[in-house]
C-alpha cells in the first residue's frame, strides 16, 4: 500500500527486482497488450531512455527514480496482462506471485520517487499505470482513494489546463492530455463502482482531447496533423469520448429527476453523441485487424450501456402500456448487445492479449434485467440470446426449465443482497439519480426484489384465473340422461365428458334458443358410433333430459 512518509525513501534498481531477459519479455508484453488499451507514454522517447538504462553497467545510476518507477509500473501492468500459463514458462513461477512481487517493487519505486509530492510527468505516468490494472472489475476503497489523490496531484501540476498557449512542446502537450483523460476515466469508473460524485467535472478543465496521431509523428513534424484512421492513440480516444457520453447520461438523469427536460429530448441528445462516435471512429475500423476488432467490441459494450443507464429509472414491470413495453424492449436489446460484445472479448482466442482489460468494460450487472424478464416470460422472442448470456455469466445448467433456472438465480441473488444489506446495516436501497453509483450495479438488490414482487403478483393472478375457470366449468357442466327411442338403452354421461367444456356452454346457449357453434368431440363421435338400437335421436326432445350438477 502506498503511503506518504517523512523518512528519506530508499532508491530501488530494476536489476534488483527482475532479470534483464525477463525485463525484455515484459517490455514487449506491455507494448503489445497494455499500451494499445491505455496509451500513456511516447514510445520513441521511452525506448531511448530504456536503452541507456539497459546498456549501463549500473542501471540505478543511469536511471532516475521517476524513470525506475515508470519501468516497474509498466512491468507490473504487463504481468497482469499475461495469461495464467505464461509466467510459469518464462519466469518459472505462478502469475499471482509474479504480480505481487512487481506490485510491491512498484510501490517501493513510487515511494522513492515521492509520488505523493512530485509533479514530474514520469512520476505521474508511473502512478497512473500502477492504478490501471487495479481499477478494472472490483475496486477497493483504498484504490478509489488513491485515484482521488492522483486527481488532486495532477490538478496541482496543471494538467487540467490547456498548455498549448504556453512554451510547452507539442509532444508534452499530447502526453499531458493522454494522462489527464486517462485519469478522468479512472475517476468516473471508480465513482460508478463506489457511488460518490466524480471529482472531475466538465466545466473544471479546458484540456483538449489528445491528438489522433502515431508516436512517430512527433519525430517527423514538430506539430503533427491528426489522422482520420487508426493510430496509437485511437483506442484510448474512443474510451475518452465514450466517457463523455456516460457523463451526459448522468446529467440528463439528474435533469429528468428535476423535470427540467423530457425523456425524448435526453435520448435524442445521447443518441446524437453515440452516432458521432460511430461515424468518427467505429465505421472505419477493420475487423480483420485484431486490435481494431477489440476496439469495436469494447466500444459496442460501452456505448450499449447508455440506454440501460438512462431508462432503468423509468421501468415499471407492472405497467403493460405500449410505452413501457417499448422501453423494456429497448433496454433488453441494449443489455444483450452489451453483454454479447463483452462475452466475445472474454472468450475469443484471437483477442487473448487484451482479455485482461475486459472487466473494465463490463461486470455483467445488466444480466439482471434479461434474467428478470425471462423469469416473468419464458417465451420472450429474445429468450435464446438471454439464456446464452445467463449461461456465460452463471455457468451452464441442464435438466431444468428456463423459468426455474432464472428463479433459482434470482433467489440466490436476493439472499446474497439481503445478507449484504444486513451486514452494511442498510434499511433500504433508494433509487437516486444524481450520482454514477446509482447505476445498474447499485440497484441490483432493488431490481431483484421488484422481480419477485411482480412474479408473485402474476402467480396470484394466474391462480385466481384458474380457480375462476374451475368454478365456471363446475357450474356449467351438467348430467345428460338420454334414452334411445326404442327404450332399449339409457345412457348417463357428464356434459363435459361428452361435449367438452366449451361445447357444454354452447349446448346450453342452443337450448336457450341462441345461435351457437359446437366443435367436434371425441366422446360425441364415440356416441354416434353406437349400435342402431342404442343411438339417440337428438331431434326428439323427449328422448333426453338435463340435470344441473357438477362433477
Amino acid at each position: 500500500m502506498l503511503l506518504a512518509t517523512s523518512q528519506t525513501p530508499t532508491a530501488i534498481s530494476v536489476d534488483s527486482v527482475i532479470a534483464r531477459n525477463e525485463l525484455d519479455m515484459l517490455y514487449h508484453q506491455y507494448f503489445k497488450a497494455a499500451d494499445p488499451l491505455a496509451h500513456l507514454v511516447h514510445k520513441p522517447t521511452f525506448d531511448r531512455q530504456f536503452c541507456r538504462m539497459m546498456l549501463g553497467q549500473h542501471p540505478s545510476k543511469t536511471a532516475t527514480k521517476s524513470f525506475t518507477a515508470l519501468v516497474l509500473a509498466m512491468c507490473f501492468a504487463a504481468a497482469v496482462s499475461l495469461t495464467n500459463s505464461q509466467p510459469q514458462v518464462h519466469f518459472q513461477t505462478n502469475k499471482a506471485a509474479l504480480v505481487e512481487k512487481l506490485k510491491l517493487a512498484t510501490e517501493r519505486a513510487l515511494t522513492a520517487a515521492q509520488h505523493m509530492k512530485s509533479v514530474k510527468l514520469e512520476t505521474m505516468q508511473a502512478f497512473t499505470i500502477y492504478l490501471i490494472p487495479q481499477c478494472r472489475g472490483e475496486i477497493s476503497r483504498t484504490q478509489a482513494s488513491l485515484v482521488g489523490a492522483l486527481v488532486r496531484l495532477v490538478q496541482c501540476a496543471g494538467l487540467h489546463r490547456d498548455a498549448s498557449n504556453t512554451d510547452t512542446s507539442p509532444l508534452e502537450c499530447h502526453l499531458r492530455s493522454l494522462l489527464w483523460y486517462q485519469i478522468c476515466f479512472l475517476d468516473f469508473h471508480t465513482c460508478e463502482v463506489h457511488g460518490p460524485q466524480p471529482m472531475i467535472h466538465d466545466d473544471d478543465f479546458d484540456t483538449p482531447l489528445p491528438l489522433n496521431v502515431n508516436d512517430l509523428a512527433f519525430d517527423i513534424s514538430t506539430v503533427p496533423v491528426p489522422w482520420a484512421g487508426w493510430t496509437d492513440a485511437t483506442f484510448s480516444l474512443i474510451r475518452f469520448e465514450i466517457t463523455k457520453v456516460h457523463k451526459t447520461v448522468f446529467r440528463e438523469r439528474t435533469a429528468l429527476s428535476k423535470k427540467t427536460t423530457e425523456l425524448s429530448t435526453a435520448r435524442s441528445k445521447i443518441e446524437s453523441q453515440i452516432q458521432a462516435i460511430k461515424t468518427k471512429y467505429l465505421d472505419g475500423l477493420d475487423d480483420g485487424i485484431l486490435i481494431q476488432r477489440c476496439a469495436k467490441l469494447a466500444a459496442t459494450s460501452l456505448l450499449s450501456r447508455s440506454t440501460p443507464m438512462l431508462l432503468q429509472i423509468f421501468l415499471k414491470l407492472d405497467d403493460f402500456s405500449d410505452t413501457q413495453r417499448q422501453l423494456q424492449h429497448d433496454m433488453l436489446i441494449s443489455s444483450l448487445d452489451m453483454m454479447e460484445a463483452s462475452a466475445t472479448l472474454e472468450t475469443s482466442t484471437d483477442l487473448t492479449p487484451w482479455v485482461w482489460f475486459a472487466p473494465t468494460y463490463q461486470q455483467y450487472h445488466s444480466i439482471l434485467f434479461p434474467l428478470t424478464l425471462l423469469y416473468l416470460n419464458p417465451k420472450l422472442p429474445e429468450a435464446d440470446r438471454a439464456s446464452a448470456m445467463i449461461d456465460h455469466v452463471f455457468g451452464t445448467c441442464y435438466g431444468i426449465s428456463r423459468q426455474q433456472r432464472c428463479g433459482d438465480i434470482l433467489r440466490m441473488l436476493a439472499n446474497e443482497c439481503s445478507a449484504f444489506m444486513k451486514l452494511r446495516k442498510v434499511k433500504s436501497m433508494p433509487n437516486k439519480t444524481s450520482s454514477p453509483g446509482s447505476s445498474e450495479a447499485s440497484n441490483m438488490g432493488g431490481d431483484v426484489e421488484k422481480a419477485f414482487e411482480e412474479s408473485r403478483r402474476r402467480e396470484q393472478q394466474q391462480q385466481q384465473r384458474q380457480e375462476q375457470q374451475q368454478q365456471s366449468q363446475s357450474h356449467n357442466s351438467f348430467e345428460i340422461t338420454a334414452t334411445a327411442p326404442r327404450g332399449s338403452a339409457t345412457t348417463n354421461m357428464n356434459s363435459d365428458a361428452l361435449f367438452g367444456p366449451t361445447n357444454t356452454q354452447a349446448l346450453q346457449d342452443f337450448m336457450n334458443g341462441q345461435t351457437t357453434t359446437m366443435t367436434p368431440s371425441t366422446s360425441l363421435e364415440e356416441w354416434w358410433s353406437l349400435p342402431d338400437d342404442q343411438q339417440i335421436d337428438f331431434t326428439d326432445p323427449s328422448s333426453f333430459s338435463f340435470q344441473d350438477g357438477g362433477v
